[in-house]
């Protein structure tokens, strides 16, 4: 399918673009239809209520309406703390205390309304769940994002969800692989470092594999380093996504990097993006910024061109791009608006009520 690409075509389906902005500007606009990127990363900014936050989601379709594949519309919904609805729609609680409650009818609940929610309003693909086991109780840069302390209670809670979003023809994107919750620091400031890699590998990557037996699509890898692996992160190493994600665990699906304008990688942006596909990522989220056409993008293409980056690695990122989006039926058609909020908002009251139920006892 993807030799009736071009070359710019192909490299353009690999970018993710996250947009912190109410306004499709003219740069925007031409990153969509001229530079046919693959998708969009949506956050609060973008919208103030259910119904904008559609009507978002269309005009961004429409944008895209003359290309030849819809574009990934994702998010980052895990719910409590890492929300990306708008204030009109009450938030559910974390998953940590979700699974603590140890009912799987109020796991069943959670999980189908965050889909239903998402799906409703155009939402193609969810940067959850979370499969990272929660080790270390002083750093809350995961904490109540995970599930919990055990490899068991993970898969357990975070798999129905995973299965509930592909149900609702959502791509759950399982993260961080090969899982980041002994790590001392947050991602976002600074890049931790794991060193014991017996314990990540024998019970922390289980989770991500067995996800993958259970046809995961999808995979965000950590900006973490590993010990063994140098000084690059996992997220922008060749050897370890070799190693550790493709030959150990024989994955073929979908791999995306998390923002790359996170920590210090942020300061050689051009340079990580041609890093990140050399190493095997197929998907590259980076956030915008006013400018970023022509200090960015415009000099990726013309890196691509020169023969620069490797054509294979842009080959193979736009085929499994391709085969992701006709597996889940992804298209340009408009959304129509038809959530009962009021008994959204309903349910979600009244999941939460059961659930502090548990914790009153």
């Amino acid at each position: 399918m993807n030799n009736k690409l071009t070359l710019e075509e192909k490299i353009g389906q690999m970018i993710l673009l996250g947009l912190n902005t109410k306004e499709l500007n003219d740069e925007i606009k031409t990153l969509i239809k001229d530079f046919h990127i693959g998708g969009v990363v949506l956050y609060r900014q973008n919208y103030s209520t259910l119904e904008e936050m559609t009507s978002f989601i269309n005009e961004l379709k429409a944008i895209n309406k003359d290309n030849k594949f819809p574009l990934f519309i994702s998010i980052d919904q895990e719910n409590g703390r890492v929300n990306r609805l708008p204030d009109d729609i009450n938030r559910l609680y974390n998953v940590k205390k979700l699974a603590d409650t140890n009912d799987m009818d109020l796991v069943h609940e959670w999980n189908k309304i965050t889909s239903l929610v998402l799906s409703s309003v155009g939402v193609n693909m969810n940067f959850a769940p979370v499969l990272d086991i929660y080790r270390n109780s002083k750093n809350q840069a995961i904490g109540n994002r995970s599930y919990g302390n055990t490899k068991e209670i993970v898969m357990k809670y975070a798999f129905s969800f995973m299965k509930e979003l592909e149900q609702s023809n959502i791509i759950p994107v399982v993260k961080h692989f090969p899982g980041q919750g002994s790590a001392k620091t947050d991602s976002h400031a600074l890049i931790p470092y794991i060193k014991n890699t017996e314990m990540l590998f024998s019970e922390d990557m289980m989770v991500f594999k067995e996800a993958f037996k259970m046809g995961a699509d999808a995979t965000m890898v950590g900006h973490i380093r590993i010990k063994g692996f140098g000084l690059k992160p996992a997220s922008l190493n060749k050897k370890f996504i070799n190693k550790c994600l493709i030959d150990e665990t024989n994955y073929k699906g979908l791999i995306v990097t998390d923002d790359l304008k996170m920590s210090f990688l942020r300061f050689n942006i051009l340079n990580n993006i041609c890093t990140s596909i050399d190493a095997g990522n197929h998907l590259i989220m980076v956030k915008y910024k006013p400018g970023d056409l022509n200090n960015i993008y415009k000099k990726l293409y013309a890196k691509a061109r020169a023969g620069k980056i490797e054509l294979k690695n842009i080959e193979k990122s736009a085929e499994v791009i391709l085969d992701t989006k006709k597996k889940y039926n992804l298209t340009n058609q408009a959304i129509k608006y038809n959530l009962n909020k009021e008994e959204i908002n309903n349910r979600i009251i009244l999941l939460n009520k059961k659930i502090d139920a548990y914790f009153e006892k």
